[in-house]
């Protein structure tokens, strides 16, 4: 019986072991994933996807300790859901808004794609051009703008004969006012 309670329950300090390292390994993973989630995101090949698993094997373990018990993997698992729920009200402040405001980067401008930026977020032509045949483009010409959003999708924005891009609908496009000239040039 000493043994199901030695493998269910927990001690004080294991608790706050949990907790501190919950929070810690918390921290570290959402740092790395800022960085480098959008080009996880809008293209996550075999290696990005292998390397997210052992990313989360390694957190997961490094979180229970020493010895992996019910009552530590449920406190580790309500101790992220408290983080989570201060990091969103965090996230949602209107400070971290505003500096957050331009994650969105358009990286093909009126059929030009924009080399330097698609660099920028660690992308290649081809996840570009994979989101382009998704969205139905068959030309270059047929996009007045192509954006990789902060989570990473792609939004492909199509030219028209009889279509005017609206300028909200670049909110939150870093240098919009830029690109809502170039393509008011283009046209």
């Amino acid at each position: 019986m000493d043994d199901l309670a030695y493998y269910l329950g927990i001690s004080p300090f294991g608790a706050l072991a949990v907790v501190i390292s919950t929070i810690v390994l918390y921290g570290a993973i959402t740092s790395l994933l800022s960085r480098a989630g959008q080009r996880l995101y809008a293209s996550p090949s075999s290696l990005d996807l292998a390397v997210v698993t052992v990313l989360g094997a390694i957190v997961g373990r490094s979180i229970l300790g020493q010895v992996p018990t019910l009552s530590g993997g449920l406190l580790a698992l309500g101790t992220l859901f408290l983080v989570e729920c201060v990091a969103g009200r965090v996230r949602r402040s209107a400070r971290m808004v505003a500096r957050r405001r331009h994650r969105a980067v358009a990286v093909m401008v009126a059929g030009q794609v924009q080399r330097g930026d698609l660099a920028r977020l660690g992308l290649d032509e081809s996840a570009l051009w994979s989101a382009l045949r998704g969205a139905g483009v068959r030309t270059p010409q047929e996009v007045a703008v192509a954006v990789v959003e902060a989570d990473g999708r792609f939004t492909v924005l199509r030219t028209g004969e009889e279509l005017e891009l609206h300028p909200a609908a670049l909110t939150g496009v870093k240098q919009s006012g830029e690109l809502l000239e170039r393509l008011a040039a283009a046209d």
